[in-house]
């Protein structure tokens, strides 16, 4: 194991121990396990040990279904970050199958308008797609835009990378013009973002889709400038630092 990786390990787990004292005498403390646990949960499946990882999140889900008054929404986040774990680990028949009982668990809550539900129908959408279920990665998608641009308003960095994404799912199905105009609306966007917002790696993403996009539409001179436009903003290389959280975050597919 990397030296680096076995130290935040290792730190890591020290604040799962602490976190998992305090939530013991305090049930209210138990949202701050899950987020200690996540952390943790992240280095694991770094280190490739999806079990331990798995066993983490299955901790948590336990200790909050456990309470006198389960929190709906915690349980909800909790079943995404196994989801997120069985996508990554490459179960997808599981991701799927827990994404959609976190949906449901934000149906009988009554939150399914929140962001949360957003981001996992954008990634219960790209499991799909990667089981080429399209009809249904399509409509996962376009649910999941349609609550970002109600909450964020239409220029914002996660209507963008769901616009990816749904760009991507068009290219897949062979629908290259549909693909280039969701892609060039992502650029729209993300050209636009201010410094706090936008992610390099991302507007440099949404280069090398369109990049595809104008190759297989035979526009070579676009495509060529895109890819040069891609290299320029990969200059940089972003660390990995895992945040603490309560659900998964919103993936965006990169698989063009």
């Amino acid at each position: 194991m990397d030296a680096n990786l076995e130290r935040q390990i290792s730190s890591a787990s020290r604040s799962v121990e602490e976190a998992r004292r305090l939530a013991y005498h305090d049930a209210s403390r138990l949202g701050a396990l899950v987020e200690q646990i996540s952390v943790l949960a992240d280095l694991r499946q770094k280190d490739g040990d999806f079990r331990k990882a798995e066993s983490l999140y299955r901790e948590s889900l336990y200790r909050a279904e456990e309470l006198k008054k389960p929190d709906p929404d915690l349980i909800c986040g909790i079943l995404s970050l196994i989801a997120h774990l069985y996508d990554r680990w490459g179960r997808m028949d599981q991701a799927a199958e827990y994404y959609q009982k976190a949906l449901k668990i934000a149906d009988q809550g009554n939150f399914q308008n929140s962001d949360k539900v957003a981001t996992i129908k954008n990634n219960l959408a790209m499991i799909f797609k990667q089981l080429r279920d399209f009809k249904k990665a399509e409509q996962y998608y376009e649910e999941a835009l349609a609550s970002f641009q109600l909450s964020d308003g239409e220029q914002s960095a996660r209507v963008a990378s769901v616009l990816n994404n749904l760009g991507v799912l068009h290219y897949t199905n062979m629908d290259v013009e549909r693909a280039q105009q969701t892609h060039e609306r992502a650029l729209g966007i993300r050209q636009n973002l201010s410094d706090d917002q936008m992610d390099p790696s991302d507007l440099s993403q949404t280069y090398i889709n369109l990049g595809a996009v104008y190759k297989a539409t035979g526009d070579f001179q676009k495509a060529e400038a895109c890819v040069e436009r891609a290299k320029k903003l990969r200059a940089g290389v972003n660390g990995y630092h895992p945040a603490p959280r309560r659900a998964a975050s919103l993936l965006i597919d990169k698989t063009l």
